[in-house]
């Protein structure tokens, strides 16, 4: 087997960013690893975002090889974005960056290293570090991913399951075998689910991107903690969304079966996951509800045996004291 690392193409989507855009670009353009394809796709922003990443991409003279373009209509979403830029990539690994975050130098190498080792690797994600507008980096942000020795697909079969899509990668045949993502539905919920479909999801317990995260970025979202209300309409919100997120599972089961990439006994336990993950999301979205009665009882299907102390705490703090639950997590933001 060839020890050399596979070919990967670095794909990079920008909107309204021209403010984080150089950090981002440049955090791609020195990654410490060997020549690789750079896809930087701009999705027809207002501000002089495409102008400064055209100015970066003229003044770079590495080894990278570099295709810079711009949408002439707003796709309306990053899944959107990445169905048109998909068709360009012709690498082997295809590695995710956003236009307002920073990657480590050697964060494509890290994930080089993982997919070369083992050929059954389908997609390979990370922690990351918040850092602030100013690009202070702040604490690290440990990502929820399967323990040793658990089954990809159970894990991310859930409808709440996801790999952060500013520390994703994923082989290519993972966007050749299921077709275009849902524009609705974000890519960090779809890949890391098909990926287990075609083989095993590695995480590498390193922060190897720094992700902005000041007010009114998409990592942040205070409106919710305003007030019990506010955290209801979210939650509600959330579970229309796992209910499309169920909908993309299944199809992506379907389509898995009738390539014979899963057998018969296996597809019924990760579409009985699918639907106890739904059912826990819409559990979840009571412990906000009006009546005491309804959360207590939400509250108590929740709790199983596989349930974590910590799951279990947060989840009684919401039922029992939903006003003092949003102070707390106001502070600790």
């Amino acid at each position: 087997m060839s020890t050399a690392p596979p070919f990967a193409s670095a794909i990079l989507l920008s909107y309204n960013c021209a403010d984080q855009i150089v950090a981002a670009v440049r955090s791609v353009l020195d990654q410490q690893c060997g020549p690789m394809e750079v896809i930087v796709s701009d999705d027809d922003s207002q501000d002089t975002t495409f102008t400064v990443l055209q100015r970066e991409v003229d003044a770079y003279q590495g080894p990278h090889r570099i295709t810079l373009r711009r949408r002439e209509t707003n796709s309306g979403s990053k899944s959107a974005h990445l169905n048109d830029v998909f068709p360009l990539a012709k690498g082997q690994v295809i590695v995710f960056f956003d236009g307002d975050d920073v990657a480590e130098p050697d964060r494509v190498r890290r994930i080089l290293e993982v997919f070369r080792a083992d050929p059954r690797v389908s997609a390979v994600f990370s922690d990351y570090a918040y850092m602030d507008r100013e690009g202070r980096a702040g604490r690290r942000r440990r990502v929820d991913h399967p323990p040793p020795g658990a089954d990809a697909r159970h894990w991310f079969a859930k409808v709440d399951s996801y790999a952060p899509g500013a520390t994703l990668a994923v082989r290519h045949d993972v966007v050749e075998t299921f077709g275009p993502l849902d524009p609705s539905i974000n890519e960090d919920v779809v890949l890391p689910f098909r990926a287990s479909l075609l083989g095993d999801v590695r995480y590498i317990d390193e922060a190897l991107v720094r992700v902005r995260r000041w007010e009114g970025s998409l990592t942040s979202d205070p409106e919710r903690l305003r007030s019990v209300e506010n955290l209801r309409s979210w939650l509600l919100r959330g579970v229309a969304q796992a209910r499309r997120q169920m909908e993309s599972r299944l199809a992506d089961l379907d389509k898995a079966e009738g390539l014979g990439l899963i057998q018969v006994q296996d597809l019924d336990a990760v579409r009985a996951a699918v639907a106890a993950s739904m059912a826990d999301a819409e559990d979840s979205a009571c412990l906000a509800s009006p009546s005491l009665l309804v959360r207590l009882r939400c509250l108590g299907r929740l709790t199983r045996p596989r349930d974590d102390w910590r799951g279990f705490a947060q989840n009684a703090f919401l039922t029992l004291a939903p006003a003092l639950y949003l102070k707390y997590k106001q502070r600790k933001r």
